[in-house]
């Protein structure tokens, strides 16, 4: 009786020392640098939108905040590192509407997107603009509607690939105008973004941060946005639906972390990531570079994560998109 009760006693003291161990690691927290993949080459929307909070982030925290570009399978070699890093608040991922989409799109998927992952914080919306290089005819989405028609199967568009929100924006708009076009998948938008410069792709979609200064130098034109209205920082952009009618879409950056992540944790970088946006230099930087500051609890992240997983799910399916 004395050993199985200098047992229990010895393994109470090794349990309670782990919780202390752990609680200590929480209140300790970061203690050293945080990493933020971003499943994106370099240079895109998706990494130029988390180095500011990156860099706003480490100051709060007191703390180094290393990006760690890993473009490439749409998204799931990036986002795969953050599944089975340690669930302890230091390896974070960058996410877009195409994290919620791989898992329709791709057999052998090396995580499940909903089990593996715990939400973390919203950055903000990122409305997609259609863009073209100067050189073609077309000033506006009705001349650029008469170019593309007389050139029917002539035409290509860069993207991320299919299971990126350029890919499902480029599908539904020639979808929804009637147009046979050509897509051009790269790893990342800046990839992109060379060829539409170069004239080797004819459009694009994409959030603006990644074509603003191509669009300031007259090198791109905008024609619209895929918003459903017009954005409050740039009432001069069309909605591309005056012209398409029914086709609207739209972006957004956010945070997960390994699924287990302490809620202190997640709850500290949370309230962390809402304060820096809600700061007028932070707001402002992200409206002047077109994306809509957001807020969001985890938990009303991870709702909205859920919806729009069961959303993008079954219009994969009604389009009769297999994994592949």
């Amino acid at each position: 009786m004395t050993f199985i009760f200098n047992a229990l006693r010895s393994l109470t003291a090794l349990t309670l020392a782990a919780f202390t161990a752990v609680a200590l690691a929480q209140t300790n927290y970061p203690s050293r640098p945080i990493k933020i993949v971003v499943p994106y080459a370099a240079g895109g929307g998706a990494d130029q939108v988390t180095r500011l909070m990156g860099l706003r982030l480490a100051d709060r925290l007191k703390q180094s905040v290393v990006i760690d570009n890993r473009g490439g399978g749409s998204n799931t070699i990036g986002m795969a590192m953050v599944a089975k890093a340690p669930a302890d608040g230091y390896t974070l991922g960058l996410v877009t509407p195409t994290f919620l989409m791989t898992q329709s799109m791709m057999k052998n998927h090396p995580y499940d997107i909903i089990k593996d992952f715990s939400a973390v914080a919203m950055f903000g919306d990122a409305p997609l603009f259609l863009v073209i290089p100067s050189s073609l005819p077309a000033n506006n989405m009705k001349e650029f509607l008469q170019y593309a028609k007389a050139r029917q199967g002539q035409l290509n568009w860069a993207s991320g690939g299919t299971t990126s929100t350029q890919g499902l924006a480029g599908l539904m708009f020639s979808s929804a105008a009637g147009l046979k076009t050509t897509q051009i998948q790269y790893k990342g938008s800046s990839q992109g973004m060379t060829d539409l410069l170069a004239g080797r792709v004819q459009f694009m979609f994409n959030p603006l941060p990644s074509i603003i200064a191509h669009t300031k130098s007259g090198a791109l034109k905008i024609l619209g946005v895929a918003s459903a209205e017009r954005l409050s920082a740039y009432p001069e952009i069309p909605v591309i639906a005056d012209t398409v009618p029914g086709f609207s879409t739209a972006g957004w950056f956010a945070l997960v972390a390994p699924a287990g992540t302490p809620k202190e944790i997640i709850d500290r970088l949370n309230r962390e990531i809402n304060d820096i946006i809600k700061t007028p230099e932070v707001r402002a930087s992200m409206i002047e570079s077109g994306l809509e500051p957001k807020t969001m609890s985890p938990a009303e992240f991870e709702k909205m994560m859920n919806v729009d997983f069961v959303k993008y799910t079954k219009i994969f399916a009604e389009a009769g998109v297999t994994p592949q």
